[in-house]
């Protein structure tokens, strides 16, 4: 058995501010360095910030770009281990790219996003590979977001035997009920994350970490099939269970940072097969499904658009 002391920065990200989100999170992981961090783990996107139209990709970066940069010289100068997403660009295309750096600077490998949710397929694309990174501490499991969410991502995992498991989103919800949205759907979104690190938790038996964003989201949108939003906040509710289920930690929606510890029991882990609701892993309403209409459309529209290409090849 090993203890791990690990944190989640729930930052409040700046859209296309990324030298400033950088700084930002440079004094969060400080800060969690202090309080006895090994591990600090920060949101999805958390240099670019959520800003869902093409003034997105101005903010892109090539793998060895600003980020992992970033990421090398903080984890050598604090010596801790530090991940977090960005849109990275490569071969002329854009694409959600989570990188971990280890406590001597070295990049130790990336996992992308293997489907962008609902608007995100306007602006880049999945790619397949392996949902784990091989580390001094063990193999830790990565899923970005919505790929959390679907029975792809849970089935590989399963198969992967992780000993941790990191869950960085940017998940935002209404905070207003309209004719469309009641309260109790506000509720039932907001703990989505929760409820998924849950139930990775209890299926592989190892620790979870899930760390989501803080703040106000207010972005226009490519497609009105299910409204504009308003009044969107990034939920927060950062969590930390150990590898027994116990809560080692939850946050709000406040700007902060969870530490706590873990153990990391090899007696623990299992490889339960997850179940399936249609691309789920939980059951929910048929109407969920036109989410799949919006990513066609979008995927479309990348694909073709003149605009993405001339961006992406301006990084060649």
């Amino acid at each position: 058995m090993k203890k791990l002391t690990l944190a989640a920065a729930q930052i409040t990200c700046q859209d296309g501010k990324v030298q400033e989100n950088l700084a930002r999170a440079t004094q969060m992981a400080e800060q969690a360095k202090m309080q006895g961090a090994q591990l600090v783990l920060f949101p999805e996107f958390m240099p670019q910030g959520y800003l869902l139209t093409p003034a997105l990709w101005d903010s892109a970066e090539p793998f060895d770009g600003p980020t992992t940069q970033w990421l090398s010289e903080t984890s050598r100068q604090l010596g801790i281990y530090l991940g977090t997403s960005f849109l990275e660009v490569r071969n002329g295309n854009f694409l959600n790219t989570f990188a971990l750096s280890d406590p001597s600077g070295k990049i130790l490998g990336a996992v992308r996003k293997r489907n962008p949710s609902m608007w995100e397929a306007y602006f880049f694309k999945g790619e397949h590979g392996n949902p784990y990174l091989d580390t001094d501490l063990g193999r830790i499991g990565v899923g970005i977001c919505f790929d959390n969410h679907t029975y792809e991502i849970a089935s590989a995992v399963s198969q992967s035997n992780i000993d941790l498991m990191l869950m960085p989103h940017s998940y935002c919800t209404p905070t207003q009920p309209t004719k469309m949205t009641s309260q109790a759907d506000i509720d039932r979104l907001n703990g989505l994350p929760v409820r998924v690190a849950h139930l990775y938790n209890e299926w592989f038996g190892v620790p979870v970490l899930m760390c989501n964003k803080s703040g106000a989201w207010d972005s226009p949108v490519p497609d009105a099939t299910l409204g504009t939003p308003k009044d969107f906040r990034f939920s927060g509710c950062s969590t930390l269970l150990d590898a027994d289920g116990t809560l080692r930690g939850e946050l709000g929606d406040e700007e902060t940072i969870l530490v706590g510890t873990v153990t990391l029991d090899l007696s623990l882990k299992k490889q339960t097969r997850p179940p399936k609701y249609s691309r789920y892993i939980y059951p929910g309403s048929a109407g969920r499904e036109i989410i799949r209409l919006m990513e066609f459309r979008g995927s479309l529209s990348y694909n073709f658009s003149a605009l993405r290409k001339q961006k992406a090849q301006a990084f060649e």
